[in-house]
């Protein structure tokens, strides 16, 4: 068995202390900030109840979807390329803020899942590049679908107007 001097335990004993202060500290010594990722619009197995926009609505009525406009409600039993598009689309982390963007007008959507109590919030700026989104404060851009995709009544008003 090793004997150890005095001189030399007493450095075993205090390396040992920095190494348990070391250790139990080590979550400040990380990063703990979280790194955003692309995320789907909607999640795969999010059960959509309800979409608004303004006057506008595309709601579940039983097995089919009833598109609710200004001019009139149309139903049908089929799954609808709205709905898919929302399935589709991606949101990317987006750290650059349009100055430009304080001033556009916003299209502000609610969508209402099954088992939550409020909806979720979108609110989409169309710039001359990309489609912006703020969803829970935090600022995004749309891929994989574009804007009249998901709000199909927008090109329709404009065609009306």
């Amino acid at each position: 068995m090793a004997r150890f001097s005095q001189k030399a335990m007493n450095n075993v004993v205090i390396f040992a202390m920095l190494f348990m202060i070391i250790l139990f500290n080590i979550d400040k010594f990380v990063d703990k900030t979280p790194k955003q990722v692309d995320m789907p619009l909607l999640r795969p197995d999010a059960y959509v109840l309800k979409i608004e926009h303004a006057n506008n609505a595309l709601e579940r009525v039983g097995t089919g979807w009833r598109i609710v406009t200004q001019t009139a409600p149309q139903e049908t039993l089929e799954p609808l390329p709205q709905l898919a598009a929302w399935q589709r689309g991606i949101l990317v982390p987006y750290q650059q803020f349009d100055e430009s963007l304080d001033n556009a007008q916003a299209h502000v959507v609610v969508v209402w899942l099954a088992g939550q109590p409020v909806g979720d919030v979108f609110a989409f700026y169309l710039t001359s590049e990309y489609v912006a989104v703020k969803y829970a404060d935090q600022w995004w851009k749309l891929t994989n679908v574009s804007l009249d995709e998901l709000l199909p009544w927008l090109t329709s008003n404009a065609d009306n107007n």
